[in-house]
């Protein structure tokens, strides 16, 4: 028998999303029938109460709070989440000790990878996001499949690794894992990740990006990180020639792709611009990180129907800017380029107030940059962690923000005082602590 759908009415010190309700006070009207979430109303109390389902709704008092649409975090690593917040230090630290504390604390066993997704996704819905793009891990579903046992939407990129005569071969895996899962389930897009160009070959970007053309899968790479992947991809040399010869995967047919000067940037986009344009006419693109980004760079992502997901507390945790400078975010919107957010993962955020570990949240990042960058809205930094970020993931924008029609999810963030509308933004910018999802539904691709 089905159950009569529950009607909440929200009122708060004001409603606001990034793409044009900013109601101060403000009311929110809610259905959820159980199997879906629709906002009915948004606005003014006076404008939402008018609504007839406002008659026999639960009111819900929300003062002293702003309420916002779930957040997505465009980049995250759930299955790292057991490791805990570790110290680096930008400037003396060694990016081969920490990428071998990495591989050494790694979960490996299917249970233990498992719990520490659940652990990521306890610590993402308590920061207000309803939807990552979360990098699987290596050749694993595990991931994938938690996350569809979870309220959790977004995509599970599954990753792979490939380089000189081993790109076929990782080609022919990957796709057969891929094959293996159903490639939309419980709000969860599957995609694949090839892991970054000091892992992947050409060739096998070419297939990866061929297979998710083919299949509408979406995609993600790692891309202009680091100094030693500038190294790497620019003279064939550094730390990651030595990492791959360490570990039998270094052959000399991989100086056929690299060692000829280019920036990651430009030795991604060299041979693969039709099929990174016509891969992105079936599902979206994405390039996480850009840390290093010259001027022709930048020209080549205004010019490439690609997303950019930023990770700016990650940045700083490894002293991108240091290395390359402030990152060129703001430059990236105004050219066009869609750039969304993210957190990396939990290893490179700062320890909670309280000594345990934080939520992982794109708020925090806003936060963070509003901080930081006191030049960019408000507003187009929420952008960055609700519509932008779900055009990057291939979602439905429209699902994250407060217009009537089907939501996946509604945050409250407690906030301080503000006299009018306008100054919204920069309230929620401005808040501390952590926000609370009062009614959630797994997002829909």
């Amino acid at each position: 028998m089905d159950h009569p759908p529950d009607i909440r009415l929200f009122h708060a010190d004001g409603v606001l999303d990034a793409e044009g309700v900013c109601k101060a006070p403000g009311s929110l009207l809610i259905e959820d029938s159980g199997d879906s979430l629709c906002v009915l109303a948004s606005g003014s109390p006076a404008e939402v109460t008018l609504h007839p389902a406002a008659t026999d709704a639960v009111r819900v008092d929300c003062a002293g709070t702003i309420l916002i649409p779930g957040l997505i975090n465009a980049h995250t690593h759930l299955d790292l989440t057991h490791v805990g917040p570790q110290p680096y230090d930008p400037v003396r630290g060694r990016f081969g000790d920490w990428l071998a504390m990495i591989l050494r604390e790694r979960a490996t066993s299917d249970e233990a990878i498992r719990d520490s997704v659940r652990l990521g996704i306890d610590r993402s819905l308590a920061g207000g996001v309803v939807a990552v793009g979360d990098i699987a891990g290596v050749w694993s579903t595990v991931p994938t499949r938690t996350l569809r046992e979870s309220p959790m939407g977004g995509v599970s990129y599954i990753e792979c690794f490939g380089v000189g005569a081993k790109q076929e071969d990782s080609a022919e895996r990957i796709r057969g894992i891929v094959d293996e899962i159903e490639s939309e389930a419980q709000g969860v897009l599957v995609g694949v990740s090839p892991h970054a160009p000091y892992t992947v070959g050409l060739r096998l970007y070419q297939r990866m990006l061929e297979m998710a053309g083919s299949m509408g899968l979406p995609l993600a790479t790692h891309l202009a990180e680091s100094d030693p992947e500038r190294e790497f991809i620019a003279d064939g040399t550094g730390l990651f020639h030595d990492l791959l010869e360490s570990m039998g995967l270094w052959d000399e047919s991989i100086r056929d792709e690299v060692g000829d000067g280019k920036t990651p940037i430009g030795h991604f986009f060299s041979g693969l611009d039709e099929s990174i344009r016509q891969a992105s006419e079936a599902a979206p693109i994405l390039l996480v990180h850009c840390n290093d980004v010259s001027d022709a760079d930048l020209d080549l992502l205004a010019g490439s129907p690609v997303s950019v997901a930023y990770c700016p507390r990650g940045s700083v945790y490894f002293g991108a800017e240091h290395r390359f400078g402030p990152h060129r975010y703001a430059e990236m919107l105004e050219r066009g380029i869609n750039v969304a957010l993210g957190t990396d993962s939990i290893v490179n955020l700062p320890m909670g107030e309280s000594g345990g570990a934080p939520t992982i949240s794109t708020l925090d990042e806003i936060r963070f940059l509003h901080a930081r960058d006191s030049s960019i809205q408000p507003k187009l930094l929420l952008k960055m962690a609700t519509t932008n970020a779900a055009r990057a993931l291939g979602l439905n924008p429209d699902r994250f923000t407060l217009a009537p029609g089907p939501i996946e999810g509604v945050v409250s963030v407690d906030v301080g005082e503000f006299s009018n509308a306008e100054q919204m933004p920069t309230a929620l910018a401005e808040s501390s602590g952590d926000p609370m999802l009062l009614t959630h539904q797994a997002p829909t691709p």
